[in-house]
């Protein structure tokens, strides 16, 4: 029996590991594709300035801003064959500027869970992205052509633009659509995971309770054999492989605890007659209800609790309880299962789906679902939101010059300014790279909180021996001013963004739609 209970523990635990895996990768194609939305966007924004300036240091920043796509465009394709070069697919990943540390689980993502139905949807729009770029990377040859030809006539300036920016709306919604799978994705699988360790739990609780029904028939057995039974009932609980312990229920006094439950409950060389079982409850009440269910149906099985031991260290059990008699007492006998473990592996894997690694704010998952959640609200109450977009100015330069150490310090300390400066009911996102979101719902003043940002991102930054300094571009849109749509608000801050971009950076530019 105790390798059966062995066997489902291992198995909890190889299947908590590949659930951590799986998560864990599926958040890094998420931040993956905010650095691959950026690097598009930044290359559509440098191409349009050549276009215009013919400047060569703008076709230089979007051929560099370019290579973030064609990297994992590499890593795909060569993912995609029966027999992969790895070597080829990491350096891809590796170009596409994910972080070194969650490209193996990228790797494993992409070559075991391919023909999940969520996975090959994402694969599949992020194969029909690629499609673009290509015609993107055309374009730009295009351009690179006439321009080196000769000063570009203003009518074929306008076509090429044209093309741009029909590029851009042809992406946008696919780069949306590929985050939204994924979130969703990892939403079900993370249902499925706790399904399946719902069953391991309720599998060891079944072991649990037939081993300890086991050793009660064992007692009863031993009762009416023996009538002094107690000491080879002491015998077997002393072996179990669970703690337990048994209680007359007449003045609550502590009768037998075999070694598992001294150990769970900290009691070392404590007499039992200095036992409280009621001081093990973290809420009195708990026992009350427990002792309650006793008296109803004589039995109580799989109820969980919150407990302490005798350092007032609390943990949460799983009860299995049943009335018995005990040298000549009535009283209960508990078997405990300590499910410490399974809920903090349950709240860990709830808070790395849905949070940033980095900084530790909401991730772009929980950022999609909370803007559903608020428009929808909205919508019923006819109130109004506001939507701000905030991407940093030049932020890679810095990382470049310092390191990403730097650059990563740097990410946090702007998320918790941008943290400190908005009201307690904000939520403040950050959807990937350098990029951050805040959602304003009431009728506070947009341009006055955003006004608030710029202001507070502006003073130095300390990293480490490095004093810095960094503004910030940022876009509005508000609710239903601009959109009713989840992708159209946030496709409007986006483009906003990029017009303050445009109107020379360090502003803030609410949405307007194109002439």
């Amino acid at each position: 029996m105790v390798w059966v209970f062995v066997g489902v523990v291992v198995g909890l635990f190889v299947l908590t590991y590949l659930s951590i895996r799986l998560l864990s990768a599926v958040r890094a194609y998420v931040e993956g594709e905010g650095l691959w939305s950026k690097g598009q966007k930044d290359a559509i924004y440098a191409l349009t300035r050549y276009t215009l300036y013919a400047n060569e240091a703008d076709y230089s920043a979007y051929l560099m801003a370019l290579a973030v796509n064609t990297g994992d465009r590499q890593a795909r394709i060569e993912l995609e064959k029966p027999d992969p070069d790895l070597d080829i697919a990491r350096d891809g990943f590796l170009q596409g500027r994910n972080h070194p540390d969650d490209i193996d689980g990228m790797v494993f993502l992409f070559r075991n869970f391919r023909k999940l139905p969520d996975i090959d949807k994402a694969i599949t729009i992020w194969a029909a992205a690629d499609h673009h770029i290509e015609t993107l990377t055309q374009v730009g040859e295009r351009i690179r052509t006439a321009i080196r030809a000769g000063p570009l006539p203003p009518e074929q300036a306008r076509q090429f633009l044209f093309q741009l920016h029909a590029i851009n709306n042809a992406l946008t919604p696919l780069e949306d659509r590929f985050s939204s799978t994924l979130g969703e994705a990892a939403r079900k699988y993370t249902q499925i995971i706790l399904v399946l360790m719902f069953f391991v739990v309720v599998l060891m609780l079944t072991l649990a309770y037939l081993f300890s029904r086991r050793l009660f028939l064992q007692f009863e057995l031993t009762q009416e054999a023996l009538r002094s039974g107690e000491e080879q009932l002491k015998s077997v609980l002393q072996f179990a492989p669970l703690p337990i312990i048994i209680v007359r229920l007449s003045d609550e006094r502590v009768l037998y605890a075999n070694n598992h439950a001294r150990l769970q409950f900290r009691l070392g060389a404590t007499s039992l007659e200095r036992l409280r079982p009621r001081d093990f409850y973290v809420n009195g009440a708990d026992r009350d209800r427990l002792i309650a269910a006793l008296e109803a149906t004589g039995s109580v099985t799989d109820l969980e609790l919150l407990l302490q031991d005798a350092d007032g260290k609390p943990f949460w059990g799983l009860y299995s309880s049943q009335r018995i008699r005990y040298e000549g007492h009535v009283c209960v006998m508990t078997a405990l299962l300590n499910v410490d473990e399974r809920k903090r592996a349950h709240d860990e894997l709830r808070y790395r789906a849905y949070h940033d690694a980095l900084t530790g704010l909401p991730n772009r998952a929980m950022f999609m679902d909370t803007l559903k959640r608020s428009l929808h609200r909205m919508e019923r109450s006819g109130g109004t939101s506001s939507l701000l977009f905030i991407d940093l100015d030049h932020f890679k330069a810095i990382n470049d010059e310092l390191g990403h150490d730097m650059g990563d310090l740097l990410l946090r300390q702007v998320a918790q300014r941008i943290q400190d400066c908005v009201r307690e009911g904000d939520l403040v996102a950050r959807l990937g790279g350098d990029e951050f979101v805040v959602l304003v719902e009431g009728n506070d003043d947009p341009h006055r909180m955003a006004d608030k940002v710029l202001n507070v991102l502006r003073p130095d930054y300390q990293l480490g021996a490095h004093t810095v300094r960094i503004t910030a571009s940022i876009g509005v849109s508000c609710f239903p001013q601009h959109g009713t749509e989840l992708d159209t608000l946030l496709s409007a801050a986006d483009f906003a963004m990029y017009q303050a971009k445009t109107a020379g950076r360090n502003g803030v530019q609410f949405y307007a739609r194109p002439h």
